[in-house]
């Protein structure tokens, strides 16, 4: 009964809203090329906190924040940057902190995993490409019951949407980081699609640029899964399939960990 309440929960959380690339850019960012600077992105909601580490020009450490707003251009965030100068983190007793505008911050994600940072400090304009900072390497592998949505579109008559209950398996390597996911059918048992392919991670997210797709109903196209990454109650995901001529097919999954 509590594994059939958490599918239900999991099902009506996919169907409250279509299946879209949504995207939280919460993590650090940096530029590989170079390293020993970057900015830290805290995304709720529309709104999006930048602290950026980076350095004066004798050399000394320097703390900018950025409040930025979606814009409304896509996944573009733009709004003032501020300059901030504090108590002395050893002073005994708090003695406040002074906060002035410095100049505009704009981060635009290119991807889930990539975007670009530009910002403007007392006249000096920075233009950066920027990608998620890896810490750690993640795993999704386990058992979850959960579901999937979707949606089918232009491949001739028939339903288009994918509302399923769902059971998944899914078996990671993070050695050779191989990922299998199986969608098992809550009611017979059966895999009803298979996804798998060698992953990348950049920060909290994994992605499958080319994975196999397999289903029992007759899909067998190659996809592109994002978005990949564990969540504190189980994993969730999203992909895209082309058929070809004009068929293709989207959606998104999640579940939580299966308790036996």
């Amino acid at each position: 009964m509590r594994i059939m309440l958490l599918a239900v929960v999991a099902i009506a959380a996919l169907l409250a809203r279509p299946a879209s690339a949504i995207t939280d850019y919460t993590d650090t960012w940096w530029t590989p090329a170079e390293p020993g600077w970057g900015i830290n992105l805290a995304q709720q909601a529309n709104s999006v906190f930048g602290t950026f580490y980076v350095y004066a020009q004798d050399g000394r450490a320097t703390w900018f924040t950025a409040q930025m707003v979606r814009d409304g251009t896509g996944d573009r965030f733009t709004g003032t940057l501020y300059r901030i100068t504090g108590t002395f983190y050893g002073a005994p007793v708090w003695s406040g902190y002074h906060i002035a505008p410095a100049g505009t911050a704009t981060f635009t994600a290119t991807s889930s995993t990539s975007g670009t940072l530009e910002y403007t400090i007392d006249g000096v304009a920075v233009g950066k490409a920027i990608e998620r900072l890896t810490l750690a390497p993640l795993n999704v592998a386990g058992v979850y019951i959960g579901g999937v949505s979707g949606r089918r579109s232009g491949c001739g008559p028939g339903a288009d949407l994918i509302i399923r209950p769902m059971q998944f398996e899914v078996l990671h390597s993070t050695l050779t980081n191989d990922i299998r996911i199986d969608q098992i059918s809550t009611t017979s048992g059966q895999i009803v699609c298979r996804m798998e392919g060698r992953t990348t991670q950049l920060g909290k997210l994994l992605t499958i640029s080319n994975a196999s797709y397999l289903c029992a109903e007759g899909w067998e196209n190659p996809a592109r899964i994002y978005n990949l990454r564990p969540t504190p109650a189980g994993f969730e995901g999203q992909w895209v399939s082309d058929a070809g001529n004009g068929c293709s097919e989207s959606g998104q999954f999640s579940g939580v960990t299966q308790f036996p």
